[in-house]
Formats: C-alpha cells, structure tokens, sequence
C-alpha cells in the first residue's frame, strides 16, 4: 500500500460569477498616450478590392477549363439563388446532375 496524504479540497467555486464587479469596467490601463517607432499601418487598405469579384477566371495562377468554369458558376448561382455560403454535399451532387453529369455504368 502506498501512503498518500489525502488531497485537500479546492477553494469552492463562486456560485455566480455575475456578483463579483467585472474587471474590464475600470479605469483605462494605458496612462500615457506612447508613440509607436514604427507606423505598420501604411499603404492602402487591401480589402479596398474583392478578389472574389469573378469566381472562375483564374483559381491557383492557373486557366481554367469550359467545364470546371461552367461548374464553379453554377456552384456560384447557387450561392446566390440560397443565400449560403457553402452547400452540402447532396446539393453539390445535385448541381452536379443539373449540370449533365450522370454515373456510369460499372464495366465488366
């Protein structure tokens, strides 16, 4: 048999953490307004343009097939047509289907 002490209970957690006063309600941490050396905000705002203006002329820095465009565009009128960002797989078959795509059937 091993001699352990036994382990002394923690400090009971408070009920409700709503009474104590919160911590972020007091003064202001930041005394003194210091400079910063180096301003790294400069230049342009970069979210000033939407990348995602045109979904399908270029993905990866390389062209893209009439196929794979004609089904990132209807994936992208989906989106639009529903309102969601991204569809589940089912609805991504269905697209699919709506596209002309068919299953072959399994060679002997």
């Amino acid at each position: 048999m091993t001699d352990r002490l036994p382990a002394e209970p923690a400090a009971p957690a408070p009920l409700d953490r709503r009474t104590r006063p919160d911590r972020r309600r007091g003064e202001d941490r930041r005394k003194v307004s210091v400079p910063v050396a180096v301003d790294r905000r400069v230049g342009g705002d970069r979210r000033a343009t939407d990348r995602r203006a045109d979904p399908g002329k270029v993905a990866g820095g390389y062209d893209l097939d009439a196929e794979t465009l004609e089904f990132i565009h209807a994936i992208a009128r989906f989106k639009e047509q529903t309102g969601r960002p991204f569809p589940t797989w089912s609805e991504v078959l269905g697209i699919l289907r709506g596209l002309g795509w068919a299953k072959r059937p399994p060679t002997a």
